[in-house]
């Protein structure tokens, strides 16, 4: 569009002939013309400085200033009007004294019309031809500062190659990128950029510009840093076959290159990163279960070709949870990684060491002629572990179990080998641990009777197959009952009424230990009720707690609510613990019990003395009572013998001022000597064996 279909054309008359300016006005008036007149050459000036003109048709002789002074102030504040300069004289100084200041044309008042009105308007038309020029000029002037803009701002480094793979164009971004100027780079060969690992790809894929089937490519090059000493880096490269422009360094129409290099280093960094992290325990940076089962089938692929054995080795550290547990998990954790840079040591190259996961590894031994070659591994795996480790601020010392199973005599599969290096394991920590066995078939028995069991305790769970019996307590002064200890059994349909010593520690190593006590407490809650009916007396109620359950299953909030849903009052019940709660978790379990004695119940310590039998822990206790084990009732066969651990054990009763209990006590001997010893309350066959709740009333 032209500036006449934007605006009017605003033209200025300057003359000081009234008749002269009516005239000139006459001539030049159209309908697209905004016409003005000035008198003299002062008022032109104030017309000039109100609004801008495209024309000015000027005479040069006026009353005040002069046309060229006119003209001079013009340009000099760049008010950009173009002039018609116009005299009455045929004065050739005047004539070129105004087009030396710029006036498109120099008229005479005299002449015709016609050459007036085409002089205008081919000033008019120079003038749009002029702006026109301008404004195209600044946009393409415009334009390429935003292209090179976006250039130099893009993320990715953009070049172009000549026909002979010199650099003709390349944006900053190579600077901030590898440290390259891009000005020291033009005109070089694209070799002194590309990483000498990758140069015979890159001269495959760049070397191409001048061909003429060549097509377009994506390839990844690496590119080499501006300082020796940096790294290189990887590019993603598109290569598109283009006509290069005319540069400096190029001819215009030249077939060449264009490419954009897109960095992938970070990329490619974190999808390895996640890679290996899949692959691998990110706490010992060894293999995970995932690339052990796979690097296994391998080897079981080529132990079948080779005629060879595989060897399973599943290593499971002793006492891990005990040390983690007291120490913490930062330091089990230094122990683990600790474990595996030992247990390298000890394997041949082509071996393969993996965690599992917890304080479980497992070895791949392939190539292997004999089973005598895995079991001199496994001594030296062993033999890893006879010096102490040494943690930050502690030294302890560690054993392992470990369980060996072979190719093809223990499995033919991945998982066959491991389960059967599962169970050689378990039997050796059953059988003293700190050691290693060879997987034998007689291990399945035990494995396949602890899963039935554990399938058909959740079913005596679901059908109410577990009773609570309860085996009284006696009052060695008056012989009455004082109470009773609640003991599990468990109606199996098949096996018969079993004790709680043939199922609980299955349940213990499940998990069910916590709905099962969470039964036993509703259950014993409600027949104390039916005691207190119809006894009339206070009788106490002993119940056994799981230390996992102390640890898990909020024993305190359970029992306050058991308590005041049946109306019982909390003296009425005793908790009984074993000792060996106190290297479990020592501060959860003072915190836990010292939150049943808040609510009024008695703590009792049981089976003392088999235990950890930690004095200091014991004095830190809220403990009421003490439970003689009856392991050592069981010793005493005279009144006069003396019975040293039972006389320690009642001695620190009467120190700490607890009350003391005997169990197991099945003769009138030992009645006799424990009474005389000081013992208070007795508990056992000579008095009672356990009952039902149907029995016991009918006792009360």
């Amino acid at each position: 569009m032209t500036q006449t279909t934007l605006s009017p054309t605003r033209l200025l008359i300057v003359d000081d002939n009234p008749l002269v300016l009516s005239s000139l006005q006459a001539a030049l008036q159209r309908p697209d013309y905004e016409i003005s007149l000035a008198d003299s050459g002062l008022e032109a000036v104030r017309q000039l400085n109100t609004r801008p003109f495209d024309l000015v048709v000027l005479d040069l002789v006026l009353p005040d200033i002069s046309g060229h002074e006119v003209m001079d102030y013009i340009n000099s504040n760049q008010l950009g009007a173009d002039v018609i300069a116009i005299s009455g004289v045929n004065d050739i100084e005047a004539a070129i004294g105004s087009l030396k200041r710029g006036a498109y044309d120099f008229l005479r008042k005299t002449c015709p019309r016609e050459e007036l009105i085409n002089t205008v308007d081919n000033a008019l038309r120079a003038r749009r031809l002029k702006l026109d020029n301008q404004r195209i000029s600044r946009q393409l002037e415009s334009s390429e500062k935003i292209y090179r803009h976006l250039i130099d701002s893009s993320p990715d480094i953009i070049y172009t190659l000549d026909e002979r793979g010199h650099f003709t164009f390349i944006n900053d971004r190579v600077q901030s990128m590898l440290g390259w100027q891009h000005d020291e780079l033009l005109g070089q060969h694209y070799s002194v950029l590309v990483h000498p690992a990758d140069l015979e790809r890159a001269h495959y894929v760049l070397g191409q510009g001048k061909d003429a089937d060549w097509v377009n490519r994506n390839v990844e090059l690496q590119l080499k840093s501006r300082a020796a000493d940096a790294e290189a880096r990887l590019f993603s490269h598109e290569i598109m076959h283009t006509t290069l422009p005319a540069t400096g360094l190029a001819r215009g129409g030249q077939r060449g290159i264009y490419g954009i290099a897109h960095d992938l280093t970070e990329r490619k960094r974190t999808e390895a990163l996640l890679t290996y992290q899949a692959f691998h325990d990110v706490l010992t940076n060894l293999p995970n279960r995932t690339l052990f089962k796979d690097r296994l089938e391998l080897s079981l692929l080529q132990s079948r070709r080779n005629q060879t054995q595989v060897a399973v080795l599943l290593i499971d550290l002793d006492r891990f949870k005990l040390i983690n547990d007291t120490l913490g998990h930062g330091l089990g954790d230094e122990l683990l990684r600790q474990t595996a840079e030992r247990l390298k040591t000890s394997l041949r190259r082509c071996d393969t060491l993996a965690r599992l996961g917890d304080d479980e590894f497992t070895v791949i031994l392939p190539e292997l002629a004999s089973a005598q070659d895995a079991a001199q591994i496994a001594d030296k795996c062993l033999a890893s572990f006879l010096q102490p480790f040494e943690l930050p601020g502690q030294v302890v010392h560690v054993t392992a179990s470990m369980g060996v199973a072979l190719h093809p005599e223990h499995g033919n599969t991945a998982d066959d080998l491991l389960k059967s290096a599962d169970m050689a394991m378990y039997h050796q920590k059953a059988n003293g641990k700190n050691g290693y066995a060879f997987f034998k078939a007689a291990m399945q028995v035990p494995t396949t009777h602890s899963m039935v069991l554990e399938h058909d305790l959740r079913r005596a769970l679901e059908n109410g197959e577990l009773e609570m019996y309860y085996q009284p307590q006696v009052d060695v002064l008056t012989q009455s009952i004082i109470g009773a200890e609640a003991l599990m059994r468990w109606n199996h349909p098949q096996r018969g009424l079993l004790g709680a010593g043939e199922f609980l520690p299955q349940a213990e190593e499940n998990g069910l230990i916590i709905p099962m006590t969470d039964w036993a407490l509703e259950t014993a809650c409600r027949h104390l009720r039916e005691w207190n009916a119809r006894s009339g007396k206070a009788l106490r109620m002993s119940i056994n707690l799981s230390p996992q359950y102390l640890d898990r299953g909020q024993f305190s909030e359970k029992l306050q609510s058991a308590l005041e849903r049946h109306q019982l009052p909390a003296s009425q019940f005793e908790v009984e613990v074993t000792e060996n709660i106190c290297i479990r978790n020592p501060v959860i379990a003072i915190e836990q019990l010292h939150r049943l004695c808040q609510l009024g119940v008695s703590i009792a310590i049981d089976d003392f003395g088999t235990g950890y039998s930690s004095l200091s822990y014991l004095h830190r206790f809220p403990i009421h009572t003490l439970k003689i084990d009856r392991a050592f009732v069981m010793g005493i066969h005279d009144e006069t013998t003396p019975q040293p651990v039972v006389l320690a054990i009642m001695s620190i009763a009467k120190g700490l001022g607890l009350h003391l209990v005997a169990e197991g006590v099945e003769t009138v001997t030992q009645r006799n000597y424990l009474a005389q010893a000081g013992c208070q309350t007795f508990q056992g066959y000579y008095y009672h064996r356990p009952m039902s709740q149907d029995r016991l009333l009918a006792l009360l």
